[in-house]
């Protein structure tokens, strides 16, 4: 009885273990392949809209002297990788970095 219980629970660690690693991998994937659409000159409007399609983004938006800084990550990578996408006054993309 013992050795069934613990199989069961090496079977559900296991189980949660790849969960995890199933979708800690889609949110890092989400980031990066999003990150690298956006080039200079792309509008905000685009680059909002791209974003609106991930399942495990998180955004900030910061105001800049010239423009403003949007922050995209996903809390299922703990910050980990993140795009750092730069816009001018005109909401252009002046830059974007994978960090």
């Amino acid at each position: 009885m013992k050795k069934a219980v613990l199989i069961v629970a090496a079977l559900l660690v296991i189980a949660w273990l790849l969960t995890g690693l199933f979708v800690w991998r889609e949110a890092r994937n989400e980031v990066v392949f999003l990150c690298g659409n956006f080039t200079p000159g792309v509008s905000k409007t685009s680059v909002l809209r791209q974003l609106a399609t991930g399942e495990f983004l998180r955004l900030s938006v910061q105001s800049l002297n010239d423009g403003s800084r949007l922050v995209a990550d996903s809390p299922y990578t703990l910050g980990y990788y993140r795009c750092v996408i730069e816009f001018d006054s005109n909401d252009k993309v002046r830059r974007a970095s994978l960090e």
